[in-house]
């Protein structure tokens, strides 16, 4: 009786430790898991400047399957996957050698003061030898952060924090004098280190009298160098003169905090004064009169572009970079804008809008910096006697041109470029002077 008591004790006691080995819980009691949530940027933690958080997993058996850690969001903040998979190493404890796993994230607030990340809810999977795999899901709690406003940004409207961060600023077609219907292309590079270029705030809009001023759509790109992120985003505006007179594009200071030395720097980019010959913007030639041209539609638009950067933006925050989907959305929202743009210019010609005309043309050509039209039309004498009656119909008070050939200029604007190898390159968008 008394061995078969026993029996039932040691059987009991197996069952008992089987049964605790059953769930990754039970695994993390007995001291058999490690699975934390933390946080790897020392103190202080700074509004804009990355903050790195770090699920870890370690066992001392092995991994069935790759750790997984669902993506979340925290509001005002920017958050990024820093792993496309969970990252291997091997750790001594107590002797023993345990396999770890690790999934990052870099967060990026956008305001100050106390931040509450929500649990991170990690999928983990053990294969143990007593029991086989254990798997299941954990929330890991990460410690509240104190967000601390910059020194020296306080009464900054427009800043980045980073280890590294720099602006190039050269311009294309620069000529000692313009004429009207003359433009000039101004390109910036912002290169930023340990952060995505999203976290690269936009230059500031510029208006002048006289001047038309387009933005060619911003170029973004995040990519890895030595081992760190590397964000670029690179800005054209193209400056186009319609009015004679003294057009001064103002210098800017754009400001940005060290995250090595804790003290903000200014980096001056210095303005530009440019002559145009010819009559000022309120003595030109009125502009011909001409049906309305859809401004309805056009804002429609506009709002819908509003509220697809808005969904885009939260897209990005959501799932850290674009998905397949975004991008053949993109596509199909360029190539929607670029079929209403033929059809607003081809409109434009019929009723010998000129000045509309040369609008749409000037921003088609801004996404495409490497082609100008006078050297595009040197092979076609129709259509640079076109492209020259178009400029003097709009700012010269000229007699306009045939639609038909107004509207091959567009066609030409469609099609593949050639290099240009002439040495006696154009600028940009020429006017009439040319």
């Amino acid at each position: 009786m008394d061995r078969m008591k026993s029996f039932c004790l040691i059987l009991l006691l197996a069952i008992a430790q089987v049964a605790q080995a059953e769930t990754i819980e039970s695994l993390l009691a007995a001291g058999e898991l490690e699975a934390r949530a933390l946080v790897k940027t020392p103190t202080p933690h700074f509004q804009k400047a990355p903050i790195e958080i770090v699920v870890e997993v370690g066992t001392p058996d092995h991994f069935s399957r790759v750790t997984r850690v669902r993506d979340f969001t925290v509001p005002g903040t920017l958050i990024r996957r820093t792993t496309k998979s969970a990252f291997n190493e091997t750790r001594r404890r107590d002797g023993d050698s345990w396999d770890f796993q690790s999934v990052r994230f870099e967060l990026h607030s956008e305001r100050d003061g106390r931040l509450i990340i929500p649990a991170l809810t990690s999928f983990i999977s053990i294969e143990t030898e007593a029991d086989g795999v254990v798997e299941g899901e954990l929330k890991l709690t990460v410690p509240p952060l104190e967000i601390e406003i910059p020194p020296g940004t306080e009464d900054l409207s427009s800043w980045v924090a980073a280890d590294v961060f720099t602006v190039e600023e050269t311009w294309e077609g620069v000529l000692e004098n313009y004429e009207i219907g003359d433009a000039v292309t101004r390109v910036r590079s912002f290169t930023i280190s340990g952060s995505p270029a999203m976290a690269i705030p936009a230059s500031a809009p510029i208006k002048l009298n006289g001047v038309d001023v387009y933005e060619a759509p911003v170029l973004v790109d995040d990519e890895e160098v030595g081992g760190a992120l590397q964000g670029v985003r690179e800005e054209r505006v193209v400056f186009t003169f319609k009015g004679g007179g003294t057009h001064t594009i103002p210098d800017q200071s754009i400001h940005w905090f060290n995250l090595k030395t804790k003290a903000v720097e200014t980096i001056d980019l210095p303005g530009r004064a440019l002559e145009v010959s010819g009559p000022p913007v309120a003595a030109a030639a009125a502009e011909p009169e001409s049906e309305p041209r859809g401004d309805t539609k056009g804002l429609w638009y506009g709002v819908l572009a509003v509220v697809g950067l808005a969904l885009g933006y939260f897209l990005f925050r959501r799932i850290g970079r674009p998905s397949w989907i975004g991008r053949v959305r993109a596509r199909l929202e360029s190539s929607r804008r670029h079929r209403d743009a033929r059809a607003d210019f081809m409109r434009a010609a019929e009723q010998q809008d000129s000045r509309r005309c040369l609008e749409l043309l000037y921003r088609r050509m801004s996404e495409h910096s490497e082609w100008q039209l006078s050297a595009a039309c040197a092979n076609d004498p129709q259509l640079s006697a076109a492209a020259d009656a178009l400029m003097a119909h709009a700012y010269d008070g000229g007699l306009p041109p045939q639609a038909s050939e107004v509207q091959r200029l567009w066609d030409l604007c469609e099609a593949p470029k050639e290099k240009q190898e002439s040495p006696d390159a154009l600028q940009l968008n020429p006017g009439p002077s040319r």
